[in-house]
């Protein structure tokens, strides 16, 4: 039996859907199982990450996790690795980020490398997977793009080998599967590195509409990400990644993904055709 935490994001999905493809039997666990909408055979288990008890039941049986949570929520994978402990789960796949690649220099890589270790010590077999940005993180722009025809951003000169979600998941799915990538960290990148000027004008060429980038002041930046309800050291730890220019943080593509799924991985334009209909409005 597989579980997977953070079913339902834009990686989880496409995780229980891999696994259910190769045949696994798979549980998701979500806070509300009607609306996460999973069918048979998928099970489900409701719960949540801040509750142990929780946890642990919905461990029952099974031997391999995809742990994957929000941003702000890491420090709740502590309760996930102790109860991997307690259960002997054999093996752990999570979902980290490039922003955990010593040195660590921000609150956001530390949390994830902070998850890590936990997990490491749990006693499965741990396979780390550190991305680079995502392709999906263009979505953040949709409001912008349709009422202003404007992506705002701050740090535009600074360039991301971003990645499909759904090859994230992929790599997943492989390295649960397999136990020959225990004990290992890999780098996921797409296959060009791009800055966000040079996003905007692939999404106005799929869009067939002008865009305009218009760069922003961090510190601005800061203060709308705050004022929106977003923890100022998770704010400050995602501002300092997205800084942070250079192979450790996803500025230079990386063999991995190839690696282990034996193909390239998509580039922009794939995860883009499948969600052109996002940006509409």
């Amino acid at each position: 039996m597989y579980l997977v935490f953070g079913s339902t994001g834009n990686v989880g999905r496409h995780v229980v859907s891999g696994l259910t493809a190769a045949g696994a039997r798979v549980r998701a666990f979500t806070r509300d199982p009607a609306r996460a909408g999973f069918a048979a055979p998928v099970e489900t288990a409701a719960g949540d990450l801040k509750d142990p008890a929780a946890v642990s039941a919905a461990l029952d049986g099974v031997t391999a996790v995809f742990m994957a949570t929000s941003a702000d929520a890491l420090e709740h994978e502590a309760v996930v690795a102790e109860a991997v402990r307690e259960r002997g789960v054999g093996r752990v796949v999570k979902l980290s980020s490039v922003a955990a690649n010593a040195p660590v220099t921000d609150s956001y890589g530390r949390a994830h490398a902070a998850a890590e270790e936990a997990f490491a010590k749990s006693g499965a077999e741990l396979t780390a997977l550190r991305p680079a940005g995502f392709a999906a993180n263009v979505l953040q722009w949709r409001r912008s793009i349709a009422g202003q025809g404007k992506v705002f951003q701050p740090y535009g000169d600074v360039a991301r080998a971003v990645i499909d979600p759904a090859d994230v998941a992929a790599c997943a799915v492989a390295c649960l599967l397999d136990g020959a990538h225990g004990g290992r960290a890999h780098q996921l990148t797409g296959p060009e590195a791009l800055t966000a000027p040079q996003l905007t004008a692939r999404l106005a060429a799929a869009l067939g509409r002008p865009l305009e980038f218009v760069p922003v002041d961090p510190e601005q930046a800061r203060k709308g990400m705050t004022q929106a309800g977003m923890p100022a050291d998770l704010v400050d730890g995602l501002l300092a990644s997205m800084a942070e220019p250079g192979p450790l943080r996803g500025g230079v593509p990386t063999p991995d993904v190839e690696r282990i799924l034996g193909r390239p991985p998509a580039p922009f334009e794939t995860w883009l055709a499948r969600n052109r209909d996002a940006f509409a409005g």
